[in-house]
């Protein structure tokens, strides 16, 4: 028996009129590659201003790769015995979290700090037989969620603790989220999965498909074909029923909540659902459709055009176009954001591809 009451949208307001363009945007600034070699993308930024992404060698063997607020590239290798990195995020002092991976695609979680040098986050005592693991999210306390995983035991979510040392089994299943408590979202086959800050499987009402958590226990995803929301305790809301489909991506600081919406048509739209539950359909030019990326904390959006052309919709629902390269055919992706900044790639001449950013305006006290 469902034990939440299922809400319908309050008000759909769709943006019909194309906006004003946002602030002047600068960029890409092109951060380049590690000596010799000729491509890297920038995939998560923090607010400081330091992107963490992976970038090939002279010897085309690809690393993870840290650049400064002044652009400088420091090199992240691997643990010893694996060939390349998993960018998973980078907090606000600059500690790098991910995972060695080999060609066989098994890993170690693994953290970078200040030094550069990798180190191995340790499996559990629990289980022995599991040669594998993998870094999903950080938090700002040194936290880190992952799974480890190998025969003969089914793939299990982990928490580790670098402050104190120690790794806590959760339960069986995969990351996708982390909140700065620790509570941890995932899933195991088909599945969702929510443990508590205190490592407790909360259940969740009707089931779903989820993405993202905030800092209050509040989860986003998908139940049934419409986006949801899931309380601390498993309630269920229902954020829309009035398109075809809909699914809810991430949760900024306020509760606002991103995602798409499909109508019948089959085209996708970028969609911002208020915290009272109020949905926007953000601006396209003549209905061209949109795709979620990723959102800031207070809900500056990531996203792309027709598949090609990256955007930024600030928190007033203001489009604007992340510029292109003066290179001829040039394409651009973006990946990562804060308020004032995006990170991610960009074609240059040769055919290559450098780790990029742009800066969408001041940081607060700058």
């Amino acid at each position: 028996m469902l034990r939440s009451v299922l809400a319908t949208a309050v008000a759909a307001t769709v943006l019909t009129a194309v906006p004003a363009a946002a602030a002047e945007i600068g960029g890409p600034v092109d951060l380049g590659t590690l000596p010799g070699g000729l491509t890297s993308v920038g995939l998560r930024v923090n607010h400081h201003g330091t992107v963490f992404g992976t970038a090939y060698d002279a010897a085309l063997d690809e690393h993870g790769a840290r650049w400064d607020a002044a652009g400088r590239i420091s090199e992240l290798r691997p643990l010893d015995g694996y060939d390349t990195v998993r960018a998973a995020a980078i907090t606000e002092a600059g500690v790098a979290i991910g995972s060695s991976m080999d060609t066989v695609i098994s890993g170690r979680a693994t953290l970078w700090d200040a030094s550069g040098v990798p180190v191995a986050l340790p499996l559990p005592d629990e289980f022995p037989h599991h040669p594998f693991s993998e870094a999903v999210a950080g938090s700002e306390h040194g936290v880190v969620a992952g799974f480890v995983y190998g025969a003969p035991g089914p793939d299990t979510v982990v928490r580790w603790d670098t402050t104190r040392g120690t790794v806590t089994e959760l339960g069986f299943g995969r990351v996708r989220a982390m909140n700065e408590a620790g509570a941890v979202i995932g899933w195991y086959g088909d599945q969702p999965r929510y443990w508590d800050p205190a490592g407790h499987l909360v259940e969740l009402a009707a089931g779903g498909s989820l993405a993202d958590i905030d800092d209050a226990g509040t989860v986003v995803g998908t139940s049934g074909a419409h986006a949801a929301k899931w309380d601390s305790t498993g309630h269920l809301t229902v954020l829309d029923t009035t398109w075809e489909s809909s699914s809810a991506r991430a949760i900024t600081a306020d509760g606002t909540i991103v995602g798409e919406v499909t109508g019948k048509d089959h085209q996708t739209r970028v969609a911002r659902w208020d915290p009272a539950g109020r949905l926007t359909v953000l601006a396209t030019p003549d209905g061209v459709p949109s795709r979620f990326t990723a959102v800031s904390r207070t809900g500056v959006v990531l996203g792309e055009l027709d598949w090609r052309t990256s955007v930024v919709w600030t928190a007033d629902g203001r489009l604007s176009v992340l510029p292109l390269p003066p290179v001829a055919d040039a394409y651009c992706h973006g990946y990562g954001l804060t308020d004032w900044e995006v990170t991610g790639v960009c074609s240059v001449p040769g055919g290559n591809s450098h780790a990029v950013v742009w800066r969408l305006g001041e940081p607060v006290g700058s």
